[in-house]
């Protein structure tokens, strides 16, 4: 199932994001297409490549994932 977040508040900032929902079983996998974060200069594209750009988006995982079950 796709997504389109246009804004989403976590402890790591306020995100855009966008891609693919799965469930395995009991489980809920995130498949990232883009990421934004809100920077002071603006919307800040992540580079979903890095490794740190990767540990942002695990550490939001589990807020996005409870964002997702209320719609």
């Amino acid at each position: 199932m796709d997504f389109c977040i246009s804004r989403i508040n976590t402890p790591q900032g306020i995100f855009k994001l966008t891609g693919r929902r799965v469930i395995v079983g009991s489980q809920t996998v995130i498949h990232y297409q883009g990421a934004k974060f809100m920077s002071t200069d603006g919307w800040v594209e992540l580079d979903l490549d890095s490794s740190k750009a990767k540990q942002v988006l695990d550490k939001i995982e589990a807020v996005v994932i409870n964002h997702l079950n209320q719609d």
